[in-house]
């Protein structure tokens, strides 16, 4: 895969390193975990992980928003253009905070309430395949992250009950207001 990304131009190439299971649990080997931080984060139009997956490519541990910021810049340094380091893992009940670093060097937060509720299954593929649909579509990269992180808002916020655990997110949300 490396080779061919290397080798044609597919467009701009988001990479979310999903890697890691909600519980915890690895979901890669050593090894692929290895080729994604080394050969698959510099390749890297923007990179799309979450505080574990973050912690894992960078080998920091992030407790706070500066070693959110810390970590982004670090996955900059390993080859990424543009980061959102995904803060929903973090234990606020009042927000969940991404931090955005573009590839020009600005960077900002992206805040949405956070939601009581349980579904919130598939967050993460969501953001990454929305910013991915944006990009295709000819948007600039902060007015995709833009869209994308407001829409996985609507998803969580008219998410589907259905089954226990974790459950769905709605795919049919839409997106109020503007997006800014």
């Amino acid at each position: 895969m490396v080779r061919n990304l290397k080798k044609y131009d597919f467009g701009p190439l988001t990479v979310d390193p999903v890697m890691i299971a909600k519980g915890g649990a690895p979901l890669l080997s050593e090894d692929a975990i290895s080729v994604v931080r080394d050969e698959l984060v510099p390749l890297a139009d923007l990179v799309t992980p979450n505080l574990p997956e973050a912690e894992k490519l960078t080998g920091m541990t992030i407790t706070t928003e500066d070693e959110m910021v810390a970590a982004g810049k670090r996955l900059q340094d390993m080859g990424a253009k543009n980061v959102i380091v995904k803060g929903g893992h973090f234990n606020s009940e009042a927000a969940a905070n991404d931090f955005v670093l573009l590839a020009d060097g600005r960077h900002f937060w992206l805040t949405a309430p956070r939601v009581a509720t349980h579904n919130t299954h598939g967050t993460g593929d969501t953001i990454s395949a929305c910013i991915t649909a944006e990009l295709a579509k000819g948007r600039s990269m902060e007015e995709a992250i833009r869209t994308g992180k407001a829409y996985v808002e609507a998803t969580i916020r008219d998410g589907i009950n259905v089954g226990h655990g974790h459950g769905p997110l709605n795919h049919w949300a839409q997106i109020e207001g503007d997006v800014q």
